[in-house]
């Protein structure tokens, strides 16, 4: 153990404590210190729908959504739902909508006509410098189907990924719905994914809980190129679900929090081709957004 690391122990021991310690009972008092939260998105309960649409809030107001629609028509706060992760800072959990208008048209000319889209992103002089993406960060987020606007399972939904920089794919993706290609038996479960450019391998499934909030706490290893699954549901701390998973973490990138939802029968371009009926009026819950650093510390469980 280095000297700074020991005396970086010590010093939040008590005295009693670092008068017996020795170098390996330091290491595991270290390791079980505080981790400092790296990109906080939990909403303080006294924001407003039209914090979305500015720089007030801790994500970004621009991507992704419809052209012509802002996030503050988009989003709404749901009463009497409280996360695990939210209550302790005074926050509240949030909905993400979509309707027909959701159609994302990147550059201005390139329209995704078959998916429509509304997801957060982190703002980003907030996650500067890969700060996320890097070392070892731990996504927190809660999760939990919206009472007023059901989602319409015999489609697929992504609802938080991690999107390459380079746009070439998604590091890991939490779907739901009939995924495309599948006979639709995990339509009512959460099923993490793995990097699309490595075969989307299935990492972890579990019922998706529709009367309480879905808890998750993803541990990424940008060094060692693996995710581990904490999960629990309703006001119950997480549990590993996993030991560290492999799946390839290269290529830096945004978190997206939201829904996007895809055609059914899709053609060869996805984005473009497909069945969306239209009415839509759907809608996801969610709270205890944040990302922390774990590189010296354990994942925060409650």
């Amino acid at each position: 153990m280095m000297l700074v690391q020991f005396l970086l122990c010590l010093s939040i021991l008590t005295s009693a404590q670092a008068a017996t310690i020795s170098a390996t009972q330091c290491d595991n008092a270290t390791a079980s210190a505080a981790p400092n939260i790296v990109f906080d998105g939990r909403v303080r309960a006294n924001a407003t729908v039209t914090d979305f649409d500015g720089t007030s809030g801790p994500f970004n107001p621009d991507f992704v959504k419809g052209e012509n629609v802002s996030f503050s028509q988009l989003i709404k706060f749901p009463e009497g739902e409280i996360a695990l992760f939210d209550s302790s800072v005074g926050a509240k959990a949030i909905e993400v909508t979509i309707s027909d208008q959701s159609i994302f048209n990147p550059g201005g000319s390139n329209a995704q006509t078959a998916v429509r889209r509304a997801e957060l992103m982190p703002r980003g002089d907030l996650v500067a410098d890969n700060v996320t993406t890097t070392g070892i960060k731990t996504l927190h987020f809660s999760i939990k189907p919206s009472a007023d606007r059901p989602l319409n399972v015999s489609h697929e939904y992504l609802m938080v990924f991690l999107e390459r920089a380079d746009f070439a794919g998604n590091l890991f993706m939490l779907r739901t719905g009939t995924l495309i290609g599948s006979d639709g038996s995990t339509k009512n479960d959460l099923v993490l994914f793995g990097n699309t450019q490595n075969g989307t391998q299935t990492l972890f499934t579990t019922p998706f809980e529709k009367a309480a909030f879905n808890n998750f706490a993803l541990r990424l290893d940008f060094t060692q190129n693996t995710i581990q699954v904490f999960q629990s549901t309703g006001g119950a701390p997480l549990v590993q679900q996993t030991e560290p998973l492999p799946n390839d973490l290269s290529g830096n990138g945004d978190y997206h929090v939201g829904l996007n939802k895809n055609p059914t029968d899709p053609g060869a371009d996805s984005l473009r081709s497909g069945f969306q009926e239209s009415g839509i009026n759907e809608g996801m819950v969610y709270g205890s957004i944040f990302i922390e650093d774990n590189a010296n510390s354990t994942v925060t469980l409650s």
